[in-house]
């Protein structure tokens, strides 16, 4: 090598494992990052069998079995794979190999080389992310049971039976606000004569996490004394402390502590996060538990606020059947109350907390919400109209599908331009060639436009009116003509224009997209080729433009189908491609501009497009 450098002095330099062998296994070279690493001097291992541990049962992704592993290198495959090697001193090794077979001039497999890297840091990482999903997991189980529940009581000290168990902490309790003081409301894992014992918000925690801004904290319980001596004998063993707050509107409501035996638990970000996660959720089972306990104290008052409320609601009896159905719920469904109160709910309910859309036989999208009522056994159903959302991200996709399309148009002009450059540069003129690199740029320009177009909202896909200018359809369907010569060898296109065609009145950008379709769709569904004809006259108001092919036709009765979105004749995608938008889009685009186009039966098969347009006289 350069310099002197020599490939056994490269692979010396080496961190990784450098080993290879011959086709029975045998190791021949044992680098020494691979002594470093594995321990075993190059005369202890040149001659053995080289071998990775086989996996344990349950070993998991990642452990693929080693004999498959080399049985694949043997038959000429490179290898990756994830194991474990034993060390000279007992001890099993993660590690990570990439196995390549070494072959002579007849591409023979002679032999392997294989590249060994500890990963140790690999796999503490893989389990740390494993240990951290299962730990979301369980937070996410936790939080839907906590919003389950209505009684205070009953959430408060789920909650700190939950940040104990989550934490592996050895006591937990819930604090609410009082004034200046905290109140021990829930235990768990403490003795339960600690709740109603108080603590000053100065001196604790919590009136340090509300000075500094933090959501959470994990400190020394020294750091934090009680002034109560029962909490301070019963806490006094646990010397680590994590707290998180508690919101409740905003508003500073409470907080979750959570205790442990050892001064060294470690608890990382990742575990004051779902402390925190946790503490959040308990917010919102704490704010549903105070609005249930204020619906028993105000029912009738709260009866009153629902049927003013813009959302619909519906209260069921404990037999499912419909007790109370607001205004809005009359609006949304268009059935009165007196039509649903004392039948089941119109639509299904869904299951409790869990969110569902549903479509009404009237077309509208509701999103429904169900919540029960323990002590009264009644599930209250809230619904609101998600209509205008569901057509909104209907849009987008089709947005998307529509923007494509219509970008895609003008560039097949440009590419019939480019082929003719690039089949007969030789052949033409420089003015030629001049001419065709012009209407490339004219073509390229137009593309621009249309991506403005297309940003703005103004094209296909909105219909918004166009600015209506005359402009000369004669000349621009002759250089529409032109630019698809060069498109196809099997068609032969003709052009026939009235004399003294008069000037039309539109978008000329629209039209040529149009005009171009028509031409593409007549290439398209006419793959044997044959004659595509283009003809335009013109009466008092306005201008008449016939596209016409001899390919497969329209099956009769679906003439006005083709302008439906996503249709395509014969519906044999994979055959034609595309995804059925383009006549839409040549519609769309006439109707902005007071144009229209229909399909027409054409005697002898094929098809005809007639797209009228107004005269700019």
């Amino acid at each position: 090598m350069r310099d002197g450098v020599d490939a056994g002095s490269v692979l010396d330099a080496m961190a990784d494992a450098v080993v290879a062998g011959d086709v029975d296994g045998r190791v021949t070279l044992w680098s020494r990052g691979a002594q470093r690493m594995l321990g075993w001097a190059p005369d202890e291992m040149l001659g053995r069998v080289f071998a990775f541990e086989p996996p344990a049962p349950g070993a998991g992704v990642g452990i693929d079995h080693p004999d498959d592993a080399m049985a694949r290198v043997r038959a000429g495959e490179n290898v990756s794979l994830v194991t474990k090697f034993r060390r000279a001193n007992g001890n099993l090794l993660d590690v990570s190999a990439v196995l390549s077979p070494v072959c002579d001039d007849d591409e023979i497999v002679t032999g392997w080389v294989a590249v060994v890297r500890d990963a140790t840091r690999q796999r503490a990482i893989q389990e740390e992310l494993a240990g951290r999903v299962q730990l979301v997991g369980r937070l996410a189980s936790v939080v839907a049971g906590l919003n389950s529940d209505l009684d205070l009581q009953t959430v408060l000290r789920r909650i700190s039976e939950s940040g104990r168990e989550l934490l592996s902490a050895s006591g937990a309790g819930y604090v609410v606000m009082d004034g200046e003081d905290l109140v021990v409301t829930a235990v768990s894992g403490l003795p339960a004569k600690l709740c109603g014992e108080r603590i000053p918000i100065a001196e604790s925690a919590v009136g340090h996490l509300r000075e500094t801004g933090r959501r959470s904290i994990s400190v020394s319980n020294l750091e934090f004394p009680n002034r109560s001596p029962l909490i301070a004998e019963h806490t006094r063993h646990l010397p680590r402390l994590a707290v998180a707050l508690t919101r409740v509107d905003g508003e500073l409501s409470g907080a979750l502590y959570v205790f442990f035996d050892s001064d060294q638990h470690p608890l990382g970000r990742a575990e004051l996060g779902v402390l925190e996660l946790l503490a959040d959720a308990a917010g919102t089972a704490i704010g549903n538990a105070r609005a249930y306990e204020r619906q028993r104290l105000l029912r009738e008052h709260e009866r009153a606020v629902i049927d003013a409320t813009a959302d619909g609601m519906a209260v069921l009896a404990p037999d499912g059947t419909v007790r109370h159905w607001n205004p809005a719920a009359a609006a949304l469904t268009g059935l009165r109350a007196s039509e649903v109160v004392g039948r089941p709910l119109p639509f299904p309910p869904g299951e409790p907390g869990v969110v569902v859309d549903h479509r009404l036989p009237s077309g509208v999208w509701l999103e429904i919400l169900c919540s029960r009522i323990g002590d009264l056994n009644e599930t209250v159903v809230d619904f609101r109209d998600i209509t205008r959302a569901k057509s909104i991200e209907a849009s987008k996709d089709l947005f998307l599908a529509v923007t494509s399309h219509e970008l895609r148009t003008p560039i097949t002009v440009v590419q019939g331009f480019a082929t003719t450059l690039l089949a007969h540069w030789d052949e033409l003129s420089d003015d030629e060639r001049r001419e065709l690199v012009d209407r490339i740029a004219a073509r390229t320009r137009s593309l621009a436009a249309l991506v403005e177009q297309l940003l703005l909202g103004s094209r296909a896909g909105a219909a918004a009116p166009q600015a209506a200018v005359p402009f000369d359809l004669a000349g621009l369907l002759r250089t529409t003509i032109d630019g698809f010569d060069a498109v196809s060898d099997t068609h032969q296109f003709s052009l026939d224009i009235e004399a003294g065609l008069p000037a039309a009145l539109g978008d000329p950008s629209s039209v040529e997209i149009a005009i171009t379709q028509l031409l593409e769709n007549a290439v398209k569904y006419s793959p044997d080729g044959g004659q595509v004809a283009v003809s335009a006259r013109s009466d008092d108001r306005h201008i008449v433009v016939q596209v016409a092919d001899r390919g497969l036709g329209i099956p009769d009765g679906e003439h006005e189908n083709v302008f439906d979105r996503f249709y395509q004749v014969g519906g044999d995608r994979r055959r034609f491609g595309g995804v059925g938008l383009g006549l839409y889009i040549v519609r769309k685009l006439l109707d902005a501009q007071g144009g229209s186009v229909r399909a027409l039966p054409r005697p002898g098969g094929g098809s005809c497009f007639e797209v009228i347009i107004p005269a700019g006289r």
